[in-house]
């Protein structure tokens, strides 16, 4: 229509529209600053952490759901009653040490670090009370040296005039065998409350009963494994008691992983014999078949603590294909028998 008349666009200066001033273009008479740069793995990493711990610990009502004492032994946020925790220890053990257990992962970070310090010393001193010497397995061996004459042998080797000479006679002996040990201790979601109790205290009684010979390493592992205790060193066991109960148990359970790891520590120590002790209830979610990870560990023994029925299943096969034993650890009582039994067993 002739009333309608094009509209004229707006131009600025240098024939641009108008509009809000370039950021990106620097001012007058200086340089642009740089914009502050973050890599998007360095994001995710950082994300992934404040996950991970979040994830790691237990809030104040789910441990109120998972144990009815926590009010008597934890009144207030922050606070521990360390005389009503010593009272449920006397009435009913396994729920002290599966609540200790648990507030050493509270998100409460006062309670967190007051459990850590009660359970370091609780633990250290109920393997301390449950300890039983560990020896290398000894078995009969041939020698040159002081023992009983073995004729037979002797007569088999002996050419020469009679009587034969001293570096002729085949003797037998006992001779101590050097062992390795490592422990293996699952910190995968599935171990909580009095399944963290039972790995912490093993974890003191082998240290305990190595007595300095020894020297274990210790492995604790979920979907990545964790050197406690590097073989051949030493910890003082209530640190590491301390250390254990602190870690922040996740939903993978890598055992081929934490088997291989076993295998690295063992060959690092001068012995003929490398056993593993592997603490899990042996159900994997990720990694490899486990069964296939046993290269480079001799004999491995299992203690299944808590067991299920499908989870005694699976510890069983496992112990047997590491031509090893299985034993069921249901309570804080069961602990110090069953490492008996593992530590003092050999192949016949």
């Amino acid at each position: 229509m002739a009333g309608d008349r094009p509209k004229k666009s707006r131009v600025g200066p240098g024939g641009r529209p108008p509009g809000p001033p370039d950021r990106r273009s620097p001012p007058s008479g200086g340089t642009p600053p740089r914009p502050r740069t973050v890599s998007r793995s360095a994001l995710r990493a950082e994300r992934g952490a404040a996950a991970q711990t979040a994830r790691g610990t237990i809030g104040r009502a789910e441990l109120a759901a998972r144990h009815p004492a926590l009010q008597e032994v934890s009144p207030e946020v922050g606070q521990l009653d360390q005389d009503a925790f010593a009272q449920l220890l006397a009435a009913d053990p396994d729920a002290a040490l599966a609540l200790l257990a648990d507030l050493a992962r509270a998100t409460d970070q006062r309670l967190r670090a007051a459990a850590q310090r009660l359970a370091a010393r609780v633990f250290f001193r109920l393997a301390r009370a449950g300890q039983r010497p560990a020896r290398g397995t000894r078995r009969l061996a041939d020698g040159r040296a002081d023992g009983d004459l073995d004729l037979d042998r002797t007569l088999d080797r002996w050419s020469g005039p009679w009587p034969p000479r001293d570096a002729d006679l085949v003797t037998r002996s006992w001779f101590a065998q050097r062992r390795a040990l490592c422990l293996l201790i699952d910190s995968s979601g599935s171990m909580s409350g009095l399944a963290v109790a039972i790995a912490a205290v093993a974890a003191a009684s082998v240290v305990l009963a190595s007595d300095g010979r020894l020297q274990p390493g210790i492995v604790a592992f979920s979907g990545q494994a964790r050197v406690l205790q590097a073989q051949g060193t030493s910890r003082p066991a209530g640190r590491l008691v301390g250390e254990l109960v602190s870690l922040r148990g996740h939903g993978l359970t890598d055992l081929a992983a934490a088997l291989r790891a076993a295998a690295a520590q063992l060959a690092t120590a001068p012995a003929s014999e490398r056993v593993a002790v592997l603490l899990s209830d042996c159900l994997p979610t990720s990694g490899a078949d486990p069964a296939l990870a046993l290269r480079g560990i001799n004999t491995l023994h299992v203690l299944c603590p808590r067991p299920a029925a499908e989870a005694e299943r699976a510890a069983t096969a496992l112990a047997r294909r590491g031509g090893g034993l299985c034993q069921l650890v249901r309570g804080l009582p069961d602990v110090a028998p069953a490492l008996t039994r593992v530590l003092s067993w050999s192949d016949r």
